[in-house]
């Protein structure tokens, strides 16, 4: 039973076409090919709009390596329905969620160049997700896009109920013997090589993206099965043998999982500090898997970036992650230096506004709406100044965000079992995927009090990147009563009680 995963790595390795188009992302080719890559250019073009549209929004999410797994920029299509957005990050084939309007919704690698051509007139009402007819992709980036695009289409059902099953297989690991588990991550596994293989007779020059991806989707929900635990050395090995192709979703949370799996891995009673951590990564790995998981590292120490930055970056021996990981230094130091200044330079404001009152609902809630705003700056100063001598606790979140609902229960225990103390909540909920209307039936639903915007998602955007609160959602940030700013402190308010919750706001 032990070498029935071992012997699943052979059987991917041999099935890899080998002309592979592209550098897995630890290949020591990678700082060279970086140096000489220029940044993708991604062109749409949507012909057949009609006469009363002009211009149609874009939204693109990028995923990465780094702080934050994915992040989100804004574009618009010209009266012609052109579009062309030259990405501002150097990621190979790197992956990016894709809203055209009400016409597509896609997931898109872009190393080189691609077009998206959208013929407006041969869409369903509903508008196109991924491929169909009126989507065309082409450049060269087109046929590995047409592809991976078709393959998620191919067998969907068949295919997310298997990804279910080993997600819940991995997720109950411990209910099983160690040789039960295997056959049954063996059983799933095999019914996706098959579903791969049936869809690769007919597209088999791209083989070797179709599996690249598979494997990290598979090994991140593996490696995430044993967090806390350490894994079967034949595991341990197969997962150390692969190198993902794509910086994409499943690409970078195999490195994320694998470094949290790492970062928590028992070590007898050795201390876990910063430095024990980057010393069992260049222990454990290759130095270019190594810089990798260093760079992704940065996301958990954000919030002390002053002091642990510096040391994991001349820790690193790849120039193309050392690159990256300085230009968050940077970001990092000039928006610390952003908060800082605003906050200790701010004079007394005679009108505060944090947005256009809506109403005041029974339970204790105060809504507002955002849908334009000059500067987040004075957004978050003018939020200080109507909360003087308070922290404030504010929450990220969205009406079809399931983690999000469910957690806002929590927050209202939170809230009016400590009414006492000097702290405000701020709840931050999205306009993207939602309509004024729907809000407030969800706020006056859950009756949470507190403060409650409806905020433009292009704000939102801008907000959590000033606070370095990630792309997803729930996210809380957390600006205690000392006007400092936390952006990891919590994780989930059905963790905090009293003594947590003066704790997390400064007391």
């Amino acid at each position: 039973m032990k070498n029935l995963l071992f012997l699943f790595l052979s059987l991917y390795c041999i099935q890899l076409n080998a002309q592979q188009v592209s550098l897995s992302l630890e290949d020591k080719k990678m700082d060279a090919y970086l140096t000489a890559h220029q940044p993708a250019t991604l062109t749409i073009q949507i012909k057949n709009l009609p006469d009363t549209v002009k211009k149609v929004p874009i939204t693109y999410t990028l995923v990465q390596l780094g702080v934050g797994m994915q992040t989100t920029r804004y574009a618009e299509t010209d009266k012609t329905g052109l579009a062309k957005i030259i990405f501002d990050q150097n990621f190979p084939n790197q992956q990016a969620w894709l809203s055209v309007g009400d016409y597509l919704y896609a997931g898109v690698y872009l190393n080189d160049g691609l077009t998206v051509s959208i013929d407006a007139s041969k869409l369903p009402k509903d508008g196109a997700y991924m491929i169909g007819d009126g989507i065309v992709y082409s450049g060269l980036d087109g046929n590995l896009n047409t592809v991976m695009n078709k393959n998620v289409l191919f067998k969907k059902a068949e295919r997310n109920a298997l990804t279910s099953r080993l997600t819940e297989v991995g997720r109950t690991r411990r209910n099983f013997t160690p040789d039960l588990f295997i056959i049954k991550v063996d059983s799933i596994r095999k019914a996706i090589i098959a579903l791969e293989d049936e869809f690769i007779v007919t597209n088999k020059n791209y083989r070797w993206a179709v599996k690249n991806e598979s494997l990290s989707e598979i090994y991140s929900t593996l490696t995430a099965s044993y967090w806390g635990d350490v894994m079967p050395t034949a595991l341990f090995k197969e997962v150390s043998a692969h190198q993902p192709m794509f910086t994409s979703n499943d690409g970078s949370a195999f490195y994320n999982y694998l470094n949290i799996y790492t970062r928590n891995m028992k070590r007898g009673k050795e201390p876990k500090t910063l430095t024990s951590n980057l010393a069992l990564l260049d222990s454990l790995y290759t130095p270019q898997r190594s810089a990798i998981l260093k760079l992704v590292s940065l996301d958990s120490e954000k919030d002390v970036f002053s002091k642990s930055y510096s040391t994991i970056i001349s820790s690193m021996q790849s120039r193309w992650t050392r690159k990256i990981a300085n230009n968050e230094l940077i970001k990092a130091t000039n928006n610390q230096k952003r908060i800082d200044n605003l906050l200790a330079n701010s004079t007394k404001i005679e009108t505060i506004t944090i947005g256009t009152p809506l109403s005041k609902l029974a339970f204790g809630a105060e809504l507002f709406q955002i849908m334009e705003l000059k500067s987040v700056d004075d957004f978050m100063l003018n939020l200080k100044q109507k909360f003087p001598n308070k922290a404030l606790i504010i929450d990220f979140w969205a009406t079809w965000c399931g983690p999000c609902l469910g957690d806002l229960p929590n927050s209202k225990k939170l809230h009016e079992a400590n009414k006492d103390l000097p702290v405000e909540y701020i709840y931050l909920c999205t306009s993207g995927g939602s309509t004024m209307e729907l809000w407030k039936q969800k706020v006056a639903d859950l009756q949470v009090p507190g403060v409650h915007i409806f905020v433009n998602d292009k704000i939102v955007t801008q907000l959590k990147e000033m606070l370095n609160a990630g792309t997803g959602f729930p996210a809380y940030v957390v600006m205690d009563v000392n006007g400092k700013i936390n952006s990891k402190v919590i994780t989930h308010m059905g963790y905090l009680n009293r003594e947590s919750l003066k704790k997390v706001i400064g007391l």
